[in-house]
């Protein structure tokens, strides 16, 4: 995942506010905070347009496979946007890919791809995607 993403390629974006903690030792953004970043914006976007309930829902998603590249990361304070699309939906899987971009700026600071697969919360067993999960989903597929 050494491309560089650019704004226009992403469908969706969620705001994130930096915080002083979310910095590591030489002041920039640490890479954890940014894998939480990406987290956030995709469980923002299942909840907000999926209407998932994370805690007791019929499904539950698992992250089964992530990663993220890093570019030119921001320091504390900062406000940023996550891009968000699907790069591939089939069955139980979802893959996303998830690039952070200071506001307004048309490049990428850090890029992210991560893999969730959904099962049933009772059994544990990977499940079909539900219809408005389904949908929803298929509204970040990339063109």
């Amino acid at each position: 995942m050494t491309e560089l993403p650019l704004r226009q390629h992403f469908p969706h974006f969620h705001p994130i506010l930096t915080r002083h903690l979310d910095s590591d030792l030489n002041g920039l953004i640490a890479g954890p905070a940014v894998h939480g970043f990406f987290d956030t914006a995709i469980h923002a976007y299942l909840l907000q347009h999926a209407g998932l309930d994370l805690q007791e829902g019929v499904v539950a998603g698992f992250v089964v496979s992530s990663a993220a590249d890093f570019f030119a990361l921001p320091g504390f304070p900062e406000v940023l946007e996550v891009g968000l699309r699907v790069t591939r939906l089939a069955g139980s899987t979802v893959e996303y890919q998830t690039a952070l971009f200071r506001a307004g700026d048309q490049e990428a600071c850090a890029a992210g791809k991560l893999v969730q697969v959904f099962v049933d919360r009772q059994t544990g067993m990977p499940v079909a995607l539900p219809d408005t999960l389904q949908s929803a989903l298929a509204l970040l597929l990339q063109a």
